[in-house]
């Protein structure tokens, strides 16, 4: 009973090892995010062991499957399992939280398709560890011990024989049956009973085989919204709200999803030739409440940490804020401010390093414009 509650305790912190190992490998930025100020401290930073940050859970498992016996049961059951759960769900989040799945910015980290990749690395590299190089060390091992083994009286000089009479006195061994003839009744059952081991042993390869299909089906072949469909689903969720200190503000999911419709706006020129109604109505502004409305709408100038100001002709015009995250859609009116020419998208608040790299680079670009 004690041994059966140890194995599931090991079990689940194996499991607690694997999980940490795919988010770690898969989101290092939201554990340690990028921080330009970094540049500037001497000496040694917790940032330098950012890239091993992996180890600790890896270190987890292997103490977990190592803390008693049926050691691979233990690790193999938490890792592959992981990996079965997170092959699963990837093609649904990719369909409905594509932000989890893939970097919404050239300057995020992986997500998860980068995790799974690296986790798909160090599955392989452990089953050659403790299936095949392990086994084949303790086995070579094992045969050197027995080749060297000898009994001790064997080697006693005083029972060593000459040639001459080991070959006078040659050892005769007296074969002595003790049973009779085979009992074709046991025979025939050890024979049905192998037979039914070999046909439960097919049965699950077969089993593991058929999961195998069906699993990289899953993830190849679910459905996955076209453009249209992924434009209408962010539209969905971009005004999600929650309430917090500071007042309203966007969801998490939400402002990923604001600013994948604002680049679709931007690219495509969507809001082009409309007037601020028929634009707020392309943008089921109608469907959000009064105040959240009002603070999504605001027109008032405000800085952003990745952008120096040096477009004074453009016009807020949509706002999406979560914490430090922040999406915004700038337009530009024609000459009777009565419709939209150019739609343009900005963000900041995603990463310090590309924010401040950004901002730099806009100073920089204003400077050689004044000096012209």
């Amino acid at each position: 009973m004690l041994s059966g509650i140890m194995l599931v305790m090991r079990l689940v912190a194996a499991v607690f090892g694997a999980l940490g190992l795919l988010y770690v490998l898969s989101y290092p930025d939201s554990i340690l995010p990028p921080s330009p100020d970094i540049a500037y401290v001497p000496g040694w930073t917790v940032y330098d062991v950012k890239e091993w940050m992996w180890i600790v859970p890896l270190l987890l498992m292997e103490l977990a499957s190592a803390a008693g016996k049926r050691k691979n049961l233990v690790w193999f059951a938490a890792q592959d399992g992981v990996l079965i759960m997170a092959l699963w769900a990837y093609p649904v989040l990719r369909a409905t939280v594509p932000e989890l799945v893939e970097p919404t910015f050239s300057f995020e980290d992986g997500k998860l398709q980068q995790g799974l990749v690296y986790y798909g690395i160090i599955c392989i590299g452990s089953v050659l560890l403790r299936r095949v190089l392990v086994p084949a060390l303790s086995r070579s091992s094992a045969e050197e011990q027995q080749e060297g083994a000898m009994d001790a009286a064997v080697l006693d000089p005083s029972h060593a024989l000459t040639v001459r009479e080991i070959a006078a006195r040659p050892r005769r061994v007296k074969v002595r049956f003790l049973f009779g003839g085979p009992d074709e009744g046991l025979v025939q059952a050890f024979v049905r009973i192998m037979r039914r081991i070999g046909i439960l042993r097919a049965l699950r390869h077969l089993g593991l085989a058929l999961f195998a299909i069906a699993t990289v089906l899953w993830v190849f072949l679910y459905p996955q919204p076209d453009t249209e469909e992924a434009l209408a689903r962010d539209k969905a969720v971009m005004y999600e709200s929650r309430l917090t200190p500071r007042g309203k503000e966007a969801t998490f999911r939400a402002v990923h999803a604001a600013y994948r419709v604002m680049r679709f706006i931007s690219d495509h020129e969507s809001l082009a030739g409309l007037s601020v109604p028929q634009a707020e109505k392309w943008l089921q502004l109608d469907r959000v409440p009064a105040d959240y409305r009002r603070q999504l709408r605001d027109k008032s100038d405000i800085e952003l940490a990745s952008t120096n100001p040096i477009f004074e002709s453009r016009t807020r015009f949509l706002t999406v804020r979560c914490g430090r995250r922040i999406a915004v859609l700038y337009v530009r009116m024609n000459r009777d401010e009565t419709s939209i020419n150019v739609s343009e998208v900005a963000d900041a608040g995603w990463n310090a390093v590309a924010d401040a790299l950004r901002r730099r680079f806009g100073a920089d670009l204003r400077a050689n414009s004044s000096m012209r």
